[in-house]
């Protein structure tokens, strides 16, 4: 019988340094939703992952580059990969159209605490500020690509461009928008999810 051979020096320090990574940004991730981000330390979220800080620094580097890896972190989490690759075999163009709802659905149902903190403190904190510019234009790519989906399925009315219907499609589903609905309007995830499908339904297709 032929033995497996054993995972190469290499690929085990490449692995053992992805774990650390991880396990730097969700203790980033607890201890600023818990502490906010001006009151946590490298110190702090060094002994939480169980690492030194020169291993925090030598693995990500300071604190505004751990915030903008959280990122990464809410579309791994949010399952973008999985997100992107219906929206390239979906047919449906009703189905197609409630992707924007479905991922603010999954960032507000994960992501809520540290959402709500970096736009909370984006104005004083530069790092949070950038997170949520790159989260933004995250957020715009992915309505420009459903549009451009959406127009390919000859699902678009006729009096809006792409554009037009991408800017829709980002303003409808914006974080923000699903915030107010459950802080103001007292909406629960799955009326959030509903609301931003069915409202960008009328708004987009034919």
């Amino acid at each position: 019988m032929t033995k497996k051979s054993p995972t190469p020096l290499h690929g085990r320090r490449a692995l053992q340094a992805e774990q650390t990574r991880q396990d730097i940004l969700e203790a980033a991730r607890r201890l600023f939703a818990t502490r906010g981000y001006a009151a946590t330390s490298l110190k702090d979220v060094a002994a939480a992952a169980g690492v030194s800080v020169q291993t925090l620094y030598d693995s990500i580097g300071n604190k505004a580059e751990i915030v903008r890896r959280l990122n990464d972190l809410i579309d791994a989490e949010a399952d973008v990969g999985e997100i992107a690759t219906r929206l390239e075999t979906e047919t449906d163009p009703r189905a197609v159209a409630r992707i924007p709802a479905v991922f603010t659905r999954r960032l507000v149902e994960r992501w809520d605490d540290i959402v709500r903190g970096a736009l909370n403190g984006a104005q004083a904190e530069p790092a949070l500020a950038a997170m949520v510019e790159e989260g933004g234009k995250r957020h715009r790519s992915g309505a420009v690509a459903v549009a451009r989906r959406l127009a390919a399925l000859g699902a678009l009315t006729p009096d809006l461009t792409v554009d037009e219907a991408a800017i829709t499609l980002a303003a409808l589903s914006d974080v923000r928008v699903a915030l107010m609905l459950i802080d103001d309007h007292h909406f629960d995830l799955d009326q959030v999810e509903d609301w931003i499908a069915d409202t960008t339904e009328r708004a987009v297709l034919v």
